[in-house]
């Protein structure tokens, strides 16, 4: 048989003596949720107008100027701290109203953190191009392809004038210019200036869901402003933008700072720098030997070749006497352009017949090719320093470039006038370059160390490009010790180990930007 299910029957209700009902206890959580209640977000805001008007270009016209800036005045953006959430709608809407390419972005969220004395604190942050008093990309540009306008102050970049050399980039302390790889320039934000001039909102200020992002007007000033806790020097270019609504802590750093994650290698460069000094030292210690001399030739203008290659639009070159007065590219591509005519001089004065003053062009020739080769050399030191990044500093960059030249012009010597002398010169120039290298790679030995640039271009040299730094320094000791036998055999060693030197020099710098998320780094080629 299936069993049956019998309904127990109720328990007898218990008996309670009647009691007074109680009055209700509130607590603080209970007015806390009362009050919420009460409080309309942003968006809450936003929707309940969006409702009631569905025509928001005046709203929108609240959010910028309605008249032009007067004299002394320009166009800044201005962030609302306490309103921003990081939804990165003003990057879409930016991306989209552009026409951006699908890896190009000239607006970005990132993310401050708080410090030793303030644990637990953060801020998103959203940040496009500042607009500086004194912009950095214009001042490096080579061809003109920058214009601050005189009456809104917005700095503008003329993608028909663009080399898409990327110096700009470098320049900019924030990371704001963006190349394009379809077009083979870069391009960045303009404020949407064609809006402004039609009384309408930037992309990213119509956007912004809370209103975070305004377009106000600021004086103009060559004094250092106040800026955002956490973002590189602003002294470098004077920024525009304002950042209000929340008190930072001076303690605050990018989110990402320490994130370990090396830089666009730019192998056009690498090659380029590190053949034309290879070609200038071998012809400065070639002692007159034709080998070296057409070995050297060969280098040099290899290195010559290799620098086109990192040109997106390398037909406007010509162009690059415009930045003369203030960018060290454009006196770089003088200096190498005047030094170019020596080695193939050299070259083919043995081949031609007896002419008067052969004599005397060929030894003014050679004496002109260490201080025209080094006076080359150091616009190329001046393009990496006038940059801020402290790992490209003035003395360390210096010892690198220079130290390549003395090292092959020694290697040449040690070749063409075979001694003890020789070879110890070499050995030398050798080590003595390679002492400066070793002592920032010591730095990441103190864990407990505060960071700064140099501890972060040590910590990646030991880190995600350990084995390129260790080839490096065995390709450099082995080119030094296979000297003592055959000089020639160091040749290739010793160039081999420059370009390793050479990568690490671009992958391990701490490029300075506005605070961003974690991620890869940005490629510029």
């Amino acid at each position: 048989m299936t069993p049956t299910l019998q309904r127990l029957p109720a328990p007898p209700a218990s008996r309670k003596p009647a009691t007074a009902p109680t009055a209700e206890v509130r607590t603080l959580i209970d007015d806390l949720i009362a009050e919420q209640k009460t409080l309309q977000t942003p968006i809450a805001r936003y929707s309940d107008y969006h409702d009631s008007e569905p025509d928001l270009a005046p709203h929108y016209r609240t959010l910028i100027p309605l008249t032009k800036p007067g004299d002394g005045e320009q166009y800044a953006f201005e962030v609302s701290l306490d309103r921003c959430t990081g939804c990165k709608a003003c990057v879409s809407a930016c991306h989209s109203l552009n026409g951006l390419d699908d890896e190009e972005a000239w607006r970005d969220t990132g993310v401050i953190r708080s410090g030793r004395n303030t644990p637990g604190w953060q801020q998103t942050i959203t940040t496009a191009c500042h607009h500086c008093e004194d912009p950095g990309c214009m001042n490096g540009c080579p061809v003109g392809a920058y214009e601050k306008d005189s009456d809104t102050g917005i700095v503008r970049h003329l993608d028909d004038q663009c080399i898409g050399c990327s110096y700009c980039i470098l320049k900019c302390p924030f990371d704001v210019p963006k190349y394009s790889k379809k077009r083979g320039i870069v391009r960045k934000c303009d404020m949407c200036h064609q809006r402004l001039a039609e009384g309408e909102a930037p992309a990213c200020v119509q956007a912004c869901p809370t209103e975070a992002i305004r377009i106000i007007k600021v004086a103009k000033s060559s004094e250092v402003p106040a800026f955002l806790p956490g973002a590189p020097d602003p002294s470098i270019t004077l920024p525009t933008t304002r950042y209000v609504g929340r008190e930072i802590p001076e303690s605050v750093f990018a989110g990402d700072r320490e994130s370990l994650v090396p830089q666009h290698a730019h192998w056009p460069l690498v090659l380029m720098l590190v053949l034309t000094q290879t070609g200038i030292g071998l012809l400065a210690g070639a002692q007159g030997k034709l080998p070296l001399i057409l070995l050297a030739n060969v280098i040099f203008f290899a290195g010559m070749a290799a620098s086109v290659l990192h040109l997106g639009q390398p037909l406007k070159a010509w162009r690059f006497f415009l930045g003369l007065k203030t960018s060290w590219l454009s006196r770089e591509i003088l200096a190498f352009s005047m030094f170019a005519p020596i080695p193939p001089l050299l070259a083919a004065l043995p081949f031609l017949p007896d002419f008067p003053f052969k004599e005397q062009i060929g030894m003014a020739a050679s004496y002109s090719v260490l201080p025209m080769g080094l006076i080359a050399a150091f616009t190329s030191v001046m393009i990496y320093h006038d940059t801020r990044r402290t790992s490209w500093r003035l003395p360390l960059t210096l010892a690198r470039f220079f130290g390549s030249v003395f090292s092959f012009a020694a290697l040449a010597f040690a070749i063409a006038q075979p001694s003890p002398l020789a070879i110890g010169l070499f050995v030398a120039a050798v080590i003595g370059k390679m002492i400066p290298e070793l002592r920032i790679i010591r730095l990441s030995d103190d864990r407990n160390a505060d960071w700064t640039p140099d501890i972060h271009t040590a910590r990646i040299q030991r880190g995600p490009l350990g084995t390129i730094m260790d080839g490096r320094f065995q390709l450099a000791l082995i080119a030094a010790a296979v000297s003592l036998v055959n000089p020639w055999i160091s040749l290739p060693l010793l160039l081999a180990a420059e370009i390793f030197e050479r990568q690490l020099f671009f992958q391990s710098v701490h490029a300075p930007k506005m605070p961003g998320n974690f991620g890869p780094a940005r490629q510029h080629h």
